[in-house]
């Protein structure tokens, strides 16, 4: 399917890319459908794109908090599990929206808040945590304890 974006232009959509968000993502509850876009063509990168289907100029730049953060944690309560019809962690992809203001080296990183998927059943949630973490963790949190020093 044709997807007409105001970042990347009209590009051609795989169905498998698809994702549905039951009840949309927080704030935008009305748009229900993305497309996840790996950052680069050998999907090796963490980062991605989640496109909106219906709002051209809707895009939320993702990572895998996990490639930043090792020890990061993500409990699913039953109703998500559910909700995602997640039956096998294999299934489960976890990714955190990332803010950008001027370079990668100051973006930080909602690891409170993160999207979890199921990419065998193409669905989608923001969940809150109920662990202590924040919505504006550095990125790069290495670089950015360097520069504390």
């Amino acid at each position: 399917m044709k997807i007409d974006t105001a970042r990347f232009g009209e590009i051609d959509v795989h169905e498998e890319r698809l994702m549905t968000f039951a009840n949309g993502i927080p704030g935008l509850e009305h748009f229900k459908t993305y497309f996840l876009l790996p950052a680069d063509d050998k999907d090796e990168s963490p980062f991605y794109f989640l496109q909106s289907t219906e709002e051209s100029g809707l895009c939320f730049f993702l990572a895998d908090p996990f490639s930043f953060y090792p020890n990061y944690e993500v409990n699913l309560d039953n109703g998500t599990l559910d909700q995602l019809e997640l039956n096998e962690p294999k299934n489960a992809l976890v990714l955190s929206i990332l803010t950008v203001q001027g370079s990668l080296q100051d973006a930080t990183m909602n690891l409170k808040a993160p999207l979890i998927f199921n990419t065998v059943a193409r669905s989608g949630k923001q969940m809150v945590l109920k662990q202590e973490y924040g919505i504006k963790e550095p990125l790069l949190k290495q670089v950015a304890a360097q520069e504390g020093e």
